[in-house]
């Protein structure tokens, strides 16, 4: 909350504080189901996982995949946000204005999880004649449709080729615009000076968004073609999917220390928060 004290908040901080927030569920779900996984094989106890390991994965994943595509889609918004304030500076007003900004992320949620919707109904939990609770897979996972229509095509256009493109237009012309300002830097005032940084923070954010993001689309063909494999270890689709895995998480918690090390405005707020002595003031990240 280093960027929101009172509801006179900019639209970029409503949009840096959506980016923390989904950062954060990414990382907590990639915990509770990742994590503690790897944990119990390594130590070989938690045996009760076992017991809620199918409820995680029939019902925690898609709700992980669709927090996820917020997170890809988030820093789409939050670039574009910026892209309009530097090189649309005179439509900015209009566009950047607070009720532009929520009413995108509403449209965007909704999108998200409604792109999402098949894959709450991909598995689902069955019992054995043990009684203990297993995976089962649905009829609409065999699907060819499914599975190169939704999986593939989809997947890679609303993931990986749309949002890529996007952010990396949005970044080369917000890098031109920093080249400029770096010319004058010294002329600037203290507001400028943050707007500045703010903006050589996003790009930072963003050149470690794409390079984050190049393994998963990989691991998703790859599990296309050799569905059998992706969870064998010693195959290869195995380590893409947790080289994927890891790539995607750490990006996720390595935005705010980003905006820490880049940020010197950013820096500083956050030092004011910690030690009580002063207060945000968001209208310097306009």
């Amino acid at each position: 909350m280093v960027v929101w004290k009172d509801r006179k908040t900019s639209s970029m901080s409503i949009l840096m504080i959506n980016l923390a927030i989904v950062d954060t569920l990414v990382l907590w779900i990639w915990a509770n189901q990742v994590a503690v996984q790897a944990l119990c094989a390594v130590t070989g106890s938690c045996s009760h996982y076992e017991l809620i390991k199918p409820f995680l994965w029939a019902y925690l994943w898609p709700v992980g995949a669709t927090v996820q595509l917020m997170a890809t889609w988030s820093i789409v918004s939050i670039t574009f946000t910026r892209f309009v304030s530097v090189c649309w500076s005179a439509r900015a007003t209009h566009l950047n204005s607070r009720r532009k900004v929520i009413i995108r992320l509403c449209i965007m949620y909704m999108f998200c999880l409604i792109f999402n919707l098949p894959n709450f109904f991909r598995l689902h939990v069955i019992t054995d004649d043990d009684g203990r609770p297993r995976l089962a897979k649905s009829r609409i996972t065999s699907s060819l449709l499914f599975i190169y229509g939704y999986q593939v095509f989809l997947y890679y256009l609303v993931i990986y080729i749309v949002p890529l493109t996007l952010v990396i237009y949005f970044t080369v012309r917000l890098y031109s615009s920093l080249r400029q300002w770096n010319k004058k830097r010294e002329d600037m005032t203290a507001k400028a000076r943050d707007n500045h940084d703010l903006t050589f923070s996003l790009v930072i954010v963003v050149l470690v968004f794409v390079i984050c993001q190049l393994v998963n689309p990989i691991h998703r063909l790859l599990a296309a073609i050799y569905p059998k494999t992706e969870n064998v270890c010693g195959s290869v689709p195995f380590y893409y999917k947790s080289w994927a895995s890891i790539l995607v998480n750490f990006n996720s918690a390595s935005n705010f220390f980003i905006f820490c090390l880049c940020g010197i405005g950013f820096r500083r707020r956050l030092i004011q928060m910690c030690c009580r002595r002063g207060s945000v003031e968001p209208s310097h990240f306009m």
